[in-house]
């Protein structure tokens, strides 16, 4: 009988014959692990992009106090400087030296209008208090005069320092420029203070609060995994990314230079769940099944699936608590199969 079935099925592939499949024959069995679906503590996340930015905590706009020609800049946009060191060559402008004088003028004729007042005041032809304002106007002369020779003496050295360690965020000016006062040169950051931007779309963004911890990995360079606490929301949409905005401080790192792209997954709650092992879960035309221990035989199950944590995965639906999943060996089992345990988890 074996020999003309084996016969049989020999002569419809040469004919090209369909075969259909016969059913598993009795005594085949599949060599498995098992694992019990169990209710542990599992975290909800939220998978989001962000930047490496200095933060902007600590950090200092330079700025002269006089109108200045930027003579030579020693420094670029991320390098390392430390207190004291020479940024920018600066001199006076012509306009500075204009001032000087004019204020200088300013002075002489009030001096001359208080002599004058008090010569006459002496004849009894001047008041005490036209002499009082010639008074508050040479004061308000000097004082000009002052303040402007004060901000050039900043300007005689032709040298602008570092006033602290850090890094060079950003240089606003170029040899040649003429820098009005109060305008920003460069701007420093202290190099140990950073932060991370993260985007997070619209409607996740109420699920998101202040305090969340965060798991960080960067996108290229040496990886690693670094953590940190949601500090800020912002509530408002960025036109261009269509995403809002939540910042992580975070200590600096060599593997989180200003500007990089980083992978983060927001931790936004823990709550005790069904678990079964991630390496239990099969898919098939985009739905997920697992294989169930029942009396000794593999048990088909669909079931609906929730959050990964680690090798762990929530399943809201087919399995239940204390049942045992087919965790290693899965992937060459057929409903109603027999199973073999190698040992349980």
């Amino acid at each position: 009988m074996q020999q003309s079935l084996r016969r049989w099925l020999w002569m419809g592939l040469g004919l090209g014959l369909a075969i259909l499949p016969l059913p598993l024959v009795a005594g085949v069995s599949a060599l498995v692990q098992l694992t019990p679906a169990r209710v542990m503590p599992l975290a909800e996340h939220l998978q989001v992009y962000g930047t490496v930015e200095f933060s902007p905590e600590g950090g200092r706009n330079l700025t002269l106090p006089a109108e200045s020609e930027i003579t030579q800049v020693l420094v670029a946009n991320g390098q390392r400087i430390q207190r004291g060191q020479l940024l920018v060559r600066v001199r006076s402008t012509a306009n500075d030296q204009l001032q000087i004088q004019q204020a200088q003028i300013g002075v002489h004729f009030a001096r001359q209008d208080l002599d004058r007042l008090l010569g006459l005041r002496h004849q009894q032809l001047a008041t005490n208090a036209e002499v009082a304002v010639a008074q508050q106007n040479l004061a308000k002369a000097q004082a000009i005069l002052q303040d402007l020779q004060t901000r050039l003496q900043t300007l005689q050295g032709g040298a602008v320092r570092a006033p602290i360690d850090g890094v060079v965020e950003n240089v606003s000016v170029h040899q040649g420029d003429l820098v009005p006062a109060g305008q920003p040169l460069l701007r420093l950051s202290p190099e140990r203070a950073l932060r991370i931007v993260l985007g997070v779309e619209p409607e996740d963004l109420a699920r998101v609060k202040v305090g969340d911890t965060v798991e960080i990995r960067p996108l290229a360079g040496t990886q690693g995994r670094f953590y940190g606490k949601i500090q800020q929301i912002y509530w408002q949409v960025d036109p261009k990314t269509r995403l809002a905005q939540v910042v992580v401080p975070i200590a600096a790192s060599k593997s989180l230079l200003p500007g990089s792209m980083v992978r983060a997954r927001i931790i936004l709650n823990r709550q005790n769940s069904l678990v079964i092992p991630d390496s239990a879960v099969l898919q098939q035309n985009g739905r997920s099944y697992c294989f169930v221990d029942v009396q000794g035989k593999a048990q088909r199950r669909w079931i609906e699936t929730g959050w990964r944590n680690g090798d762990w995965i929530a399943v809201r639906k087919g399995v239940q608590a204390g049942e045992a999943v087919v965790s290693l060996g899965n992937y060459e089992l057929q409903d109603g199969m027999a199973l073999r345990v190698a040992g349980t988890s």
